[in-house]
């Protein structure tokens, strides 16, 4: 979410802030060219007596800075050790890897605080840090547990009023930690995030990141800026951001804090993640986002990632405003697949905006500019304190198959734009259930319209799915509504556009559809009224093998099976399995 906070950077301090980073290192270049790698080793290494070999290693990441490169090379990390500073890569054409034997390689941007002093009666210690260039206040943990971040207002008092135990704020102007500890601090080890970044690449090509942990950054754990053919692998990002990135000049004394796991900014292109794990960043834990005028990102696959407790959203894209600076950007092609995210915005930095902690976040600000090509497949967004997947603004029709939303907060799919005219949905063989909020929340009066196929909705709500705006197409088949309680499984609140509703698979519950202003207890009054369903079932055979359980395959009685049209196309099933033809009605094929 960095993009969208620069905007209201306005001194030159926050800016240096934001540009530092990059080691000195020691004068001159190393007339040594390192061929195809280098090791470093943090505890048995030497910058000075070393020569990069695996025998000889060098021990700082600084020491990078200073040699002359042979591309492509290879900079091997020692497994079992720890920096505590940021590697800035200072070349194209570079893999990071591990070697040696056991644990991952760390890069740890913490450092222990103390000296705290009691701060008035009301259990508030202070501790001032000292900040240099490339550093900035993020995070803290008490004991190996992070506490919990509070936005800085006016003072202590102010900031800490009602706060429970375990909580954390900084001054920024001043540079001092605030704390509300459980115990005296003094029996108590802190932890505060000060290095800004774990790897950064900013104008590289062919950056490959493996086999690293990276921990307690202050601002992004890896950041690729303008990068073509970055990728990360098998890495593990925990415990980042934090970091204020500039003032809210709108709403002094207000700060604007960001950091995100891997961040992609601008026109990076190519980029790849794969088997990453991201939990407890401030705000995304993958982002491809955009804020730069005439801009263009493309061709993102984002795969097989673990991503827990982002305060913002587990995976971000976004063509973002930047204060109405941004305009004529474009995201496009990017593959979301094989994402496991849950508890967005319930980590140490809470749900950010208190409108955000969504498992997905796909959105283009209005007059920035649009997106294409946006699909996800294969994932599942649960326990989030926002919508399971939240899409807003010109981002053409994003196709999600595979989905499982479920046991969040909000929607499990949210749709919503008053004037966006490229935005669909297009929803396949997916499970939408006991959500918070409406199952699907569509409403967006301009837009391309929604189709929904072969999709499961149980138990969200008290609508399974809800259109409160719409335009151009409704097409609703095969698709399986089931409520354990009275609840409403189709709203329209107006009548739709180009609708088509059929071949759909319901246990008959009271109210079961509400449609331009009038309410329906049954498919067959439906059908009656509306023309609606003329293939479509309500009956109290559905026949789910445990929904109490959310088991939603079907049994052999089910009267949803062999009732879809055909024609549709959709040749697999919520597990990968082939449909028959005509299919089952619903996200599983039956076996």
């Amino acid at each position: 979410m960095l993009g969208r906070h620069l905007q209201r950077i306005s001194t030159a301090a926050c800016l240096a802030l934001l540009l530092s980073g990059c080691p000195s290192g020691s004068s001159g270049t190393n007339s040594l060219k390192l061929g195809q790698s280098v090791h470093i080793d943090a505890s048995g290494g030497s910058d000075t007596a070393g020569d990069g070999s695996q025998s000889s290693p060098y021990r700082t990441f600084s020491k990078l800075a200073s040699l002359d490169y042979a591309q492509p090379t290879t900079i091997y990390l020692k497994r079992g050790e720890i920096w505590h500073e940021s590697l800035t890569l200072p070349a194209s054409n570079v893999t990071v890897d591990a070697y040696g034997t056991g644990a991952l390689p760390v890069i740890d941007g913490s450092r222990e605080i103390s000296g705290w002093s009691a701060v008035g009666s009301g259990g508030l210690y202070a501790a001032a840090v000292a900040l240099g260039s490339g550093e900035a206040l993020g995070n803290l943990s008490e004991n190996g547990i992070m506490m919990t971040f509070l936005p800085w207002d006016t003072d202590s008092a102010t900031t800490f009023a009602g706060a429970p135990a375990g909580s954390y704020s900084y001054d920024y102007p001043t540079d001092t930690l605030y704390i509300k500890p459980a115990s005296t601090p003094s029996a108590n080890t802190y932890l505060a995030s000060t290095v800004l970044r774990g790897v950064h690449a900013a104008n590289r090509h062919d950056i490959d990141i493996r086999n690293v942990r990276i921990r307690r950054m202050s601002l992004h754990g890896i950041e690729f800026d303008d990068c073509l053919r970055c990728s990360v692998e098998d890495s593990v990002i925990a415990d980042t951001g934090g970091a204020v990135i500039g003032p809210a000049p709108a709403a002094p004394p207000d700060y604007l804090y960001a950091g995100n796991g891997v961040d992609y900014a601008n026109a990076s292109r190519d980029g790849r993640i794969a088997n990453v794990s991201v939990t407890g960043v401030f705000d995304s834990g993958l982002a491809v986002e955009v804020y730069r005028s005439n801009t263009t990102a493309s061709s993102f696959e984002l795969g097989n990632a673990q991503l827990s407790r982002c305060g913002f959203a587990g995976v971000e894209i976004s063509v973002q405003s930047n204060g109405g600076t941004n305009t004529n950007s474009v995201v496009d092609d990017v593959n979301i697949h094989d994402a496991q995210v849950s508890d967005a915005g319930k980590g140490w930095s809470g749900r950010r905006y208190a409108s955000e902690g969504h498992g997905i976040r796909i959105v283009a600000d209005a007059g920035a500019g649009t997106m294409s090509n946006i699909r996800v497949t294969r994932s599942s967004v649960s326990q989030s304190a926002g919508d399971g997947i939240k899409i807003a603004g010109e981002v053409g029709v994003a196709a999600l198959h595979r989905i499982d939303a479920s046991h969040n907060t909000g929607a499990g799919i949210d749709v919503a734009d008053p004037n966006a005219a490229t935005l669909g949905l297009e929803l396949t063989s997916s499970l939408i259930y006991a959500n918070g909020g409406n199952g699907i929340h569509y409403d967006a009066p301009f837009a391309s319209g929604l189709r929904l196929y072969q999709d499961t909705l149980v138990d969200n709500g008290a609508i399974n799915l809800a259109v409160y705006g719409q335009a151009n197409l409704a097409d609703i088949r095969n698709d399986l509504f089931y409520a354990s309680s009275p609840r409403t499984d189709i709203y329209s609140a107006a009548a739709l556009a180009n609708p088509t509703l059929d071949h759909n698979c319901y246990n008959d519950t009271t109210n079961m559809f509400g449609y331009n202003g009038t309410a329906y207890s049954t498919v067959a009054a439906f059908r009656a009224a509306t023309g609606f369903e003329p293939n479509g079932l309500g009956s109290g055979s559905v026949g789910l093998t445990n929904p109490a359980g959310d088991v939603f395959t079907l049994t052999a009685g089910s009267a949803c099976i062999g009732l879809g049209d055909g024609t549709l196309g959709i040749g697999e099933d919520y597990t990968g399995a082939p449909f028959a033809n005509p299919p089952a009605s619903g996200a599983y094929a039956h076996r």
